[in-house]
C-alpha cells in the first residue's frame, strides 16, 4: 500500500507562470495540504534526493496523511522531466497522481525569469548581454545546474513547453493533467471552479482574488544573500528550531527586505526575437493542450 503522506499532486510548471498564485491559492482549501516551503524539490535536485523518499514525507509531509490532496509545487519539475519522471515512476504505480501545469507568453515570461535572477543576485548583465551570454555560462556551469535541477541561465530553453510536457504526457495518461494559462487567472473564480472540478475539492466563495509573488527587490542585498543561502550559523539552529518554523522566519525576514519592484519596459526587438525563437514550441503547445496560443506568436 502507498505511503498516506505521499504527495497526489505536482504542480509541476512553468516557472514564473503563476505557480506561486496557484499554491497559494489551493493552501485556503481544508482538504488540500502542501508544505510550508512551496518547492521541496526534492525530484529534480539529487542533493535532497540522495536523503531518500523517507526523508522527504517526514520533512514536507508528515502531517498530511489525512489530507485529500496533498501538493509539491516546484515548477521545476517540469523543466526537468528527464531526471524527475524516472524517479515519479519508481513511487507510483496504480494510483498515479495529477498534475497541473500553467504556461506564459515565453517572452514575458523569460523576461520575468530574467528579473528574479537580477533580484537573487545571480544577474548582473542587462538584458540582451544575459541572453548572448547563456551558452558559455550553460557551460561553465553545467555540473553544478544539473546536480541541482536548476536552470539558472537557460533562457532560451525555458519555455520550451511542448519539448518539456511531451516527455510527461508520455509517461503519464493525459486526462491526469490541468492546463492552464497565466491569463485564466483574470477570471478567479472560473479558474477556482476549475481546480474544485479537477481535484474533487469543496466549493469555496472568494471574497477576492489570490495574487501572489510580486516583482520586488532587496533593498539591502547582503542581508538577502546571507537569508538565502546556506551558513554554519543557520545549521547550528536546525536541531533547536523546528523546519516549518525555520521557513516562516526566514521567508518573513526575506519580505521584510523586499521593495516592489517595476521593471522597465522590455526592448520589443528582443520579445519579438524571444517569440520568433519559440513560436514552433508554442504552436506544438497549442496542439497538445487545445488551446488558442496565437497571441503568444510573433508579430
Amino acid at each position: 500500500m502507498a505511503d498516506k503522506r505521499l504527495p497526489n499532486l505536482f504542480i509541476l510548471g512553468a516557472a514564473k507562470a503563476g505557480t506561486t498564485t496557484l499554491y497559494d491559492t489551493l493552501k485556503k482549501y481544508h482538504q488540500a495540504y502542501f508544505p510550508v516551503q512551496k518547492e521541496p524539490a526534492f525530484f529534480c535536485d539529487d542533493d535532497y534526493y540522495q536523503n531518500g523518499i523517507e526523508w522527504y514525507l517526514s520533512t514536507f509531509y508528515s502531517k498530511a496523511g489525512n489530507f485529500q490532496v496533498r501538493g509539491d509545487a516546484t515548477p521545476r519539475y517540469l523543466f526537468w522531466g528527464e531526471k524527475v519522471i524516472p524517479r515519479l515512476k519508481l513511487l507510483y504505480d496504480q494510483d498515479q497522481p495529477k498534475m497541473i501545469v500553467i504556461f506564459r507568453d515565453p517572452a514575458k515570461l523569460i523576461y520575468s525569469y530574467y528579473w528574479q535572477n537580477v533580484r537573487e543576485g545571480r544577474e548582473t548583465l542587462g538584458f540582451s548581454e544575459a541572453l548572448a551570454a547563456e551558452k558559455d555560462r550553460d557551460q561553465k556551469f553545467a555540473e553544478q545546474i544539473y546536480y541541482h535541477g536548476k536552470f539558472t541561465y537557460s533562457y532560451s530553453r525555458l519555455a520550451a513547453y511542448a519539448s518539456q510536457l511531451k516527455t510527461y504526457l508520455d509517461n503519464f495518461p493525459k486526462q491526469n493533467f490541468l492546463f492552464l494559462l497565466t491569463d485564466d487567472f483574470t477570471d478567479f473564480q472560473k479558474l477556482t471552479r476549475t481546480l474544485e472540478q479537477f481535484l474533487n475539492l469543496d466549493h469555496m466563495e472568494w471574497k477576492k482574488p489570490v495574487t501572489s509573488n510580486l516583482a520586488r527587490l532587496p533593498r539591502n542585498r547582503a542581508i538577502h544573500k546571507w537569508l538565502v543561502q546556506r551558513s554554519k550559523f543557520k545549521d547550528l539552529l536546525k536541531p533547536i528550531i523546528g523546519y516549518s518554523l525555520r521557513h516562516k522566519i526566514k521567508q518573513a525576514a526575506i519580505n521584510m527586505n523586499l521593495k516592489p519592484l517595476d521593471p522597465p519596459v522590455p526592448d520589443p526587438a528582443i520579445m519579438l526575437m524571444l517569440r520568433k525563437h519559440y513560436q514552433h514550441e508554442v504552436q506544438q503547445l497549442e496542439e497538445m493542450i487545445e488551446r488558442d496560443l496565437s497571441s503568444w506568436y510573433p508579430k
